[in-house]
């Protein structure tokens, strides 16, 4: 049986194609006994920054690596499996899109501290590492700071800005730019998606391979196609900015709002693309364009200031702020709507 059978037949992650590079920088430092204490793993949402960080944790534990990866057969990687490995601590919110609580980081207390369980690394796993508040993030400083012997801080993050700079300063950023479009289009038709399908996720999902599975799915397709429609009769004039908001505030099961507003976000950006480089591309999102008035660089600046709007919004929604939905949807869709005006 090859490695790589092993590895999928016992749930090992991998790192992924557009990973190599990254992978294979960080492995040399692992080798050669200089792998920094604390990781930032960083990059936008859907390049598989979590898993990379998982099959690293799981090649630092593993006791016979093969190929530079985690074996998937010795007792280490099967206790990693069985979410039971006494080195490898996890600390995530309670709940998707909670924060991380001063209680949860504190548990590091006692785990840097004690022997290892396996005579080996230990290792912490911190994600999203920006849901910390400012006494969760304080206390993780004071871990950094001095930090335990053999002790290995993977903090993932998809916004950078949100942590404190004193830990960013104290860790070694590992970025994750999105793969080439090459690259990601040939990932995801091997995955099994048709090339239009995947190119039209791919440029939704601003290049992230991961999202643009999610986004390919046949539900989430239809949602985010309704919600172009709706944006197109905002600007069309035939619908009203607060009776659509009113519609999209708790989108459907299979789509976020902070979901919603990315999308948005890369109409946008495609718009930008389209106009300013006097190029054709998606039927609807050129259909906007013909909708907007002014040419040349005027005509663009109301595009980068809804686009503004736009990323404060999610980082508002995604930093656990708890804005009022319908007051926020309210008045990007009015803002939107007079774009077209």
């Amino acid at each position: 049986m090859s490695v790589s059978e092993t590895l999928e037949q016992t749930s090992i992650p991998s790192p992924l194609p557009w990973q190599a590079q990254q992978w294979r920088r960080l492995g040399i430092q692992w080798r050669a006994g200089r792998c920094p204490h604390a990781l930032l793993l960083t990059g936008q949402v859907g390049l598989g920054k979590r898993r990379f960080a998982e099959a690293f944790a799981a090649l630092v534990l593993c006791e016979q690596p093969r190929n530079g990866q985690a074996c998937g057969g010795c007792r280490d990687c099967r206790l990693w499996q069985a979410g039971s490995h006494p080195d490898f601590l996890r600390l995530e919110p309670e709940k998707p899109g909670g924060a991380l609580k001063v209680e949860q980081i504190r548990q590091l207390g006692n785990f840097v501290v004690r022997t290892s369980g396996r005579g080996g690394a230990r290792l912490v796993w911190l994600a999203p590492a920006e849901a910390m508040n400012i006494n969760a993030a304080n206390a993780l400083l004071k871990n950094l700071e001095e930090p335990a012997p053999s002790v290995i801080f993977l903090l993932i993050t998809d916004s950078p800005s949100g942590l404190l700079p004193t830990i960013r300063s104290r860790c070694q950023s590992i970025v994750f730019p999105p793969p080439s479009e090459e690259m990601a289009l040939q990932w995801l038709e091997n995955t099994g998606f048709e090339n239009a399908v995947a190119r039209r996720s791919l440029a939704l999902s601003g290049g992230a391979p991961l999202m643009a599975t999610a986004l390919a799915e046949t539900e989430a397709r239809a949602e985010r196609e309704q919600f172009l429609q709706e944006l197109t009769a905002l600007a069309q004039g035939s619908v009203n900015a607060v009776t659509a908001a009113a519609r999209w505030e708790a989108p459907p099961e299979h789509t976020a709002l902070d979901q919603l507003l990315q999308f948005w976000q890369q109409w946008l950006a495609q718009m930008v693309h389209m106009r300013s480089c006097d190029l054709s591309g998606d039927a609807q999102v050129m259909a906007l364009l013909q909708r907007l008035p002014g040419t040349g660089e005027e005509s663009l600046r109301p595009l980068f200031e809804c686009y503004d709007l736009l990323v404060q919004a999610r980082r508002g929604l995604m930093g656990g702020a708890n804005p009022n939905r319908r007051l926020l949807l309210e008045e990007l869709m009015i803002r939107w709507a007079r774009l077209f005006s």
